[in-house]
């Protein structure tokens, strides 16, 4: 903290001046004073929540600089201005100590952090799975610092000109990143961002290549956004560089910083297939039709085989069907079917799930038999790409609708795209496992 006390001072000193509204979703001319102030464990905490606010709510929480207060962050932020349109509540906490600075090293905020989400929970029924972190400065760096300590409280985070500047962290999880700043910025140096940026993508394991829209669209500054991803967990990072920005906050970012957190909640992309547990493997009746019978059966199986071969372990060793057909040649099948549910079948030879899908068509999918193939996801990434993480090593088919192999290739570390096509039901087999999607 002593190294940063004389840096970020000078914050206070060096701030740019703003223009009119940039595309932040319309209004924003609210002041401070028509927000709520609430004490949470003695602090307060600033609260705007649209009229007609439904249950279940995202909530957006914004953080501002060193020896600032909420007043400063909502005068040039206005994230009622979306709020009003898009329906959540925003939150400005305020800092604590005389400097007015965060706690970006030990877990005094963090912990505060958690009860203030505990506390728009009560107060205004937010959903805890989509409340979202934002910040500028010393704000910024209490995202990254939140990363490491709550992450499995924060779906997504934004910091705006600010990064840990002693180093990057070690995030809990791999995590939505949304990071703005100025490349004129003489507080914060943009050219400590990269190496940041760099570790959390490194950790990651997002592409090394970024795609880049030149000539982004911002209500002040040329800007340019830098998009890694997929990466783990199907999240994505992105950096809006801004040409001549200086050391502020503006409202001209919070619709790109709004349209970015609002797709994640904290168990991934909203939306897209979510990977599934190995421990609860399941089926369902509408797998993928054989290209020769067109019966609804595996390639390779007869319309005879109506139990698609899903089936448990007899004692010696044979897999069979509930209706009598051979195993499924892409063998036990994880599906992302809502209308899926589970019950423990009672078989004496191995443990498996018995499944009953929507139309009553009862099968058994046995456990893995290789351990390591207990940590393999399949899911859908928000490109409309087939994504396979954890395979490492492992041979990797993709089946069509029709049973046909579309791609082959070798499992690798971390996620990786194995197939982008036309729409439809795909089953993806890894190793002995297969999994259902769908793009």
């Amino acid at each position: 903290m002593k190294y940063l006390l004389p840096i970020l001072i000078a914050a206070t000193f060096s701030f740019a001046q703003w223009g009119d509204w940039g595309g932040g979703g319309g209004g924003g001319d609210k002041s401070i004073n028509e927000y709520k102030k609430i004490s949470v464990s003695g602090r307060e905490v600033y609260v705007y929540a649209p009229s007609g606010l439904k249950d279940n709510s995202p909530l957006l929480m914004s953080f501002h600089g060193m020896d600032q207060d909420p007043n400063y962050q909502q005068s040039n932020t206005h994230w009622e201005a979306v709020a009003d349109s898009a329906g959540f509540v925003v939150a400005y906490p305020k800092g604590a100590t005389g400097y007015s600075t965060w706690d970006i090293s030990g877990d005094q905020d963090t912990k505060w952090i958690t009860q203030i989400i505990d506390q728009m929970a009560n107060d205004y029924k937010i959903d805890k799975k989509r409340v979202y972190m934002s910040g500028f400065s010393m704000g910024g760096m209490l995202s990254y610092h939140a990363m490491g300590k709550i992450a499995d409280k924060i779906a997504a985070f934004a910091p705006c000109s600010g990064y840990l500047m002693m180093g990057a962290g070690t995030a809990q999880r791999p995590v939505p990143i949304f990071h703005t700043h100025g490349t004129s910025d003489n507080v914060v140096g943009y050219d400590g961002l990269e190496n940041n940026l760099k570790s959390y993508r490194q950790q990651f394991k997002c592409p090394d290549k970024a795609e880049v829209e030149d000539n982004h669209p911002n209500g002040e500054n040329r800007a340019t956004l830098y998009t890694w991803g997929p990466c783990d967990n199907g999240i994505y990072v992105k950096h809006l560089k801004l040409e001549g920005r200086q050391h502020s906050p503006s409202k001209a970012d919070v619709s790109d910083i709004w349209n970015f957190v609002k797709g994640y909640d904290l168990d991934g992309p909203i939306g897209a297939s979510k990977p599934e547990s190995s421990a609860s493997p399941a089926s369902s009746a509408d797998v993928a039709k054989s290209s020769s019978s067109g019966t609804g059966v595996g390639p390779g199986q007869s319309s005879s085989s109506r139990g698609f071969g899903f089936g448990h372990r007899s004692s010696s060793g044979t897999a069979v069907g509930s209706s009598g057909g051979t195993q499924s040649p892409w063998g036990p099948i994880v599906t992302s079917s809502s209308s899926v549910s589970l019950a423990v079948s009672s078989s004496a030879a191995i443990g498996v799930i018995g499944v009953v899908s929507s139309s009553s068509f009862e099968m058994f999918a046995a456990l893995p038999e290789d351990p390591s193939l207990l940590r393999v996801s399949v899911y859908r990434s928000s490109d409309n790409s087939i994504m396979v993480s954890n395979a490492q090593g492992k041979s990797i088919t993709v089946f069509n609708s029709l049973g046909h192999v579309v791609r082959t290739t070798r499992g690798t570390a971390g996620v990786q795209k194995v197939y982008t096509g036309a729409k439809g039901v795909y089953i993806v087999k890894v190793g002995s496992r297969a999994f259902k999607t769908s793009l």
